[in-house]
């Protein structure tokens, strides 16, 4: 790492605490960099319980820091230390425009391959460094990642007892993603938790923006399109849903906010579970 033109001598590099990097090559070939933090605590006896984010290198730092703080109070916060699972890609970019649309949208050899993927490949790998609870694990995405969330919550229920979609793209090809949300309804039994929030400035923008961007913002309805589909499968019963609107936030400053409140709607009573099984 290189420091800062004319900066002091002393100046050290800060390192996340628990937290580890592993490059990480698929069965097909694929390549991904897996950002990974295990508690130093013993596991419980079931394991500890993970959330998996997807855009690995833009949500780990943030849901990490969330994690831990939330973690020192379980008193007031009902959670307990977690395995944070970031899955990101070689060349450490917050968003990899091109990998992501391989790997997060409902595309013949996309969103199916890479959930074969991380159930199959990625998980296994993990649960070889930390036991993990298998009824506690919660998929994390925002953006294309929250739409690829509710894919997996649509297509795959029972691969992750909870979903966080946050700011889902729900807009992505004419609405497709809708064809598998009324499936899923029809669906029994009971398919596990699902959190969908939105920052409340991504239909109508807080700032001053041109037409185009106006135009496009409002034809992708965001928030509508959310709290839409939170009410459709709230009323079905399959699903526990929240939605939660987060005001004024945008479409990128609402990340830290949904990653705090997906910490505390994944592991929010895991503390009390340790307590019980002590």
């Amino acid at each position: 790492m290189q420091q800062p033109n004319g900066s002091d001598a002393e100046l050290q590099p800060v390192m996340l605490p628990q937290a580890w990097q592993r490059d990480f090559e698929a069965r097909d070939g694929s390549r991904y960099r897996l950002l990974i933090s295990i508690p130093p605590d013993p596991a419980p006896p079931s394991g500890f319980p993970a959330m998996i984010l997807v855009d690995g290198h833009a949500l780990f730092a943030t849901a990490l820091a969330a994690a831990n703080l939330q973690a020192l109070r379980p008193e007031a916060t009902g959670v307990s230390p977690a395995v944070i699972i970031g899955i990101g890609y070689p060349g450490g970019q917050p968003f990899d425009a091109e990998r992501r649309q391989r790997d997060l949208l409902p595309v013949p050899d996309g969103a199916n391959r890479f959930l074969d993927m991380i159930a199959g490949e990625i998980l296994p790998l993990v649960e070889r460094l930390a036991p993990l609870d298998r009824a506690r694990r919660t998929l994390v995405g925002h953006s294309y990642g929250g739409l690829f969330a509710l894919h997996a919550c649509f297509n795959r229920p029972g691969l992750f007892e909870a979903h966080v979609a946050g700011s889902p793209s729900i807009w992505w090809q004419d609405r497709a993603i809708l064809a598998s949300e009324d499936a899923f309804r029809l669906g029994t039994p009971r398919a596990g938790r699902l959190l969908m929030t939105v920052g409340g400035l991504e239909q109508g923008p807080g700032l001053a923006v041109g037409a185009q961007r106006a135009e496009r913002l409002a034809r992708a309805r965001m928030r509508d399109n959310a709290a839409e589909m939170a009410e459709r499968l709230r009323a079905s019963g399959r699903v526990a849903c929240e939605f939660v609107e987060f005001p004024g936030e945008n479409h990128v400053s609402v990340i830290p906010a949904m990653l705090s409140r997906a910490v505390a709607f994944a592991l929010t009573g895991t503390a009390q579970d340790k307590v019980a099984a002590a």
